[in-house]
């Protein structure tokens, strides 16, 4: 007999299949599983190198794998549609947290030099790159004004604000449509084909 299919450090697919959503003690345990599965596969693992001088890739590699499907969940899809993926990092990165620093244009910036430059390619592109410097923005224009410099430390510390603030809104009833889209989401990666809401 194999294994369930683990879903995150403490959890397996049994354990969200089993939730029936018919009382509220099943949407906090929806959370749990939920937060422990982006803890434990992102957060955790980014804590133990991010404190490396050459970690920036790596972290920003897994920060922007998080983007992508918190956005995902946010919109109750299985994956990016085809030919969305921008769409869904330009919204992410102005329609949260994030907005204090990223319009339309830089956003799509960050995602074709930085998202698709290291995960495609290993670099960023063009003038965009990443910094530690301790007096560094978050995100600044780089000096040619056509790139971006991202202090890597700050975005993933807003990253993880931003991930508080979702988490924080599914442990409240009244947000049923942001829980409906999470529920997509998390039933798709546990590959339970039961009803929908």
């Amino acid at each position: 007999m194999t294994d369930p299919m683990r879903i995150s450090p403490n959890y397996h697919v049994g354990h969200w299949n089993r939730l029936t959503f018919s009382e509220e003690g099943d949407w906090q345990k929806a959370v749990d599983i939920f937060v422990d599965r982006v803890q434990g596969r992102f957060f955790e693992i980014i804590a133990g190198i991010e404190c490396h001088q050459y970690a920036g890739f790596a972290v920003m590699a897994l920060d922007c794998l998080l983007i992508e499907t918190l956005q995902q969940c946010r919109e109750g899809k299985p994956a990016s549609p085809r030919n969305k993926s921008r769409e869904y990092f330009v919204r992410f990165l102005t329609d949260t947290a994030f907005a204090e620093f990223f319009t339309k244009e830089r956003a799509i910036i960050f995602y074709e030099h930085i998202r698709c430059g290291i995960l495609h390619q290993a670099e960023t592109k063009e003038s965009s790159k990443l910094t530690i410097r301790e007096h560094a923005q978050l995100a600044a224009p780089a000096p040619d004004g056509s790139g971006l410099i991202i202090n890597r430390r700050l975005f993933h510390k807003r990253l993880k604000r931003v991930f508080e603030e979702y988490e924080a809104s599914l442990r409240d009833p009244s947000q049923a449509e942001l829980r409906r889209n999470l529920r997509k989401k998390m039933d798709h990666i546990c590959r339970n084909t039961a009803g929908q809401p």
